[in-house]
């Protein structure tokens, strides 16, 4: 399941949508990823829904292992022009992650957001946290920081004055020439815990699909494709590196492409920790 992991997290397909000077994200009605699958045994299959505006409000993966249970799905709603809920599950045989965040909007873009999270076993709730998150941008529209908090307990159960001693810590992403270049992951620790870096090629897309990062969890990564986390990265993610807290890597990964009427719709990761190159087919819908 790790390999699987870092695969769903580099791989997640994406759409550039630009920031509305408006409260509201502007949805308009154009070409968006409806599909992402393989007949991989080591890939997974993706889906994606929107409403009628092109909003995105289902997602589902489902990895193709034979034997996993395992599933992540997310349901997204629009109770204002400032908010998005989400309400999404991760779960594998015994095992269930469920989360329900809500995420304040600023001139469309991300700003907070506080959820909660239940981890179970065989239906016994194991863990129960709140946690809250915070976004700062650069003057291109580029997530730079990722701030984390989270106590233990939800609702009631929080006592006064926890979240002055919340577990806390940052996660950053360096950028260059509009390019994510580099992703420091402190994973709660007070040094970087792991590190991913990318390398680009020469072409721009409009729309890519490979995306090179994850906010906090796998439900954040429709939303940042639609431009609620501020823009990604202008040209096509060529490789991508894992490296540990010494600087040795652990994992990395090649990709190529074929276009339809400058639409991906075929890419190609080839993994350090698998050596059959998986291919993946695009379906795209008009919303």
């Amino acid at each position: 399941m790790k390999h699987l992991f870092h695969s769903i997290f580099f791989c997640v397909f994406a759409v550039l949508v630009s920031c509305s000077s408006n409260d509201e994200p502007e949805y308009p009605i154009f070409m968006q990823p409806s599909s992402i699958t393989t007949t991989d045994i080591k890939g997974g299959n993706q889906s994606i829904e929107y409403d009628d505006y092109g909003k995105v409000i289902g997602w589902t993966l489902k990895p193709n292992y034979p034997n996993d249970a395992s599933i992540y799905t997310a349901q997204y709603s629009y109770q204002n022009n400032n908010t998005i809920h989400i309400v999404s599950e991760e779960s594998w045989l015994n095992q269930k992650r469920c989360y329900d965040e809500t995420i304040q909007l600023v001139n469309g873009r991300a700003s907070k957001s506080e959820g909660t999270f239940i981890y179970t076993e065989d239906g016994n709730a194991v863990l129960k946290k709140t946690y809250r998150l915070e976004f700062e941008y650069d003057p291109s529209n580029h997530l730079t920081v990722v701030k984390h908090a989270e106590v233990v307990g939800i609702g009631e159960n929080i006592k006064d004055g926890v979240w002055d001693k919340a577990w806390a810590w940052e996660n950053y992403l360096i950028w260059e020439d509009d390019n994510l270049k580099e992703f420091q992951d402190y994973q709660g620790k007070a040094s970087v815990y792991q590190t991913t870096k990318y390398e680009y090629s020469i072409y721009a897309v409009s729309y890519p699909i490979v995306m090179p990062m994850v906010i906090n969890n796998a439900h954040h990564l429709p939303l940042f494709m639609q431009g609620v986390f501020g823009s990604h990265s202008v040209n096509l993610v060529k490789s991508t590196s894992v490296l540990d807290n010494k600087g040795n890597i652990t994992m990395s990964c090649q990709y190529s492409y074929e276009f339809d009427q400058a639409r991906i719709i075929e890419y190609t990761e080839t993994l350090s920790c698998y050596p059959t190159p998986i291919t993946y087919n695009v379906t795209w819908i008009e919303r």
